[in-house]
């Protein structure tokens, strides 16, 4: 049995994922200087308006080290804020700072076009089917991840 990258799903799916983030990429990129990390932790916040580091990598999908550097790039930006937990003094809270709403705002509706500009190749149906197709492989992944 051979294994050929072209139909191995995990390859197909980095390789769409690379393509994909490119593609939205000069939205955030071209006039704010922000990096996918930045943009993730910036829009996890503007969902959520305040959570701990931990939250941002779940909600995000990254790593701590990702958030963590993505924190500090936002912080000198002033895009965000730190704060003490008043519930645990070990961990600190992140918020996003006026401007760091606003520029949220501000790249939102690009990143939503150019979001449907990608799934506009599908009819409605086939939009609500790769979600859910996503959504099974999804789950199926985490099943194999807790199975070890």
């Amino acid at each position: 049995m051979n294994l050929n990258l072209d139909d191995f799903l995990p390859y197909q799916i980095s390789v769409l994922a690379e393509l994909v983030s490119q593609s939205i990429a000069p939205v955030y990129q071209a006039r704010h200087g922000l990096m996918r990390d930045d943009w993730r932790v910036l829009v996890a916040l503007n969902q959520g308006k305040h959570m701990r580091a931990t939250d941002i990598a779940l909600h995000a999908s990254l790593d701590k080290m990702q958030v963590s550097r993505a924190i500090a790039r936002l912080e000198e930006k002033n895009l965000l804020a730190r704060t003490v937990d008043e519930h645990d003094k070990r961990n600190l809270i992140i918020s996003v700072t006026p401007k760091g709403r606003a520029i949220y705002q501000e790249i939102a509706p690009g990143m939503l076009a150019r979001n449907q500009f990608l799934l506009d190749c599908l009819p409605q149906n086939e939009q609500e089917q790769l979600k859910t197709i996503l959504q099974s492989i999804q789950q199926r992944a985490e099943q194999l991840i807790r199975q070890g």
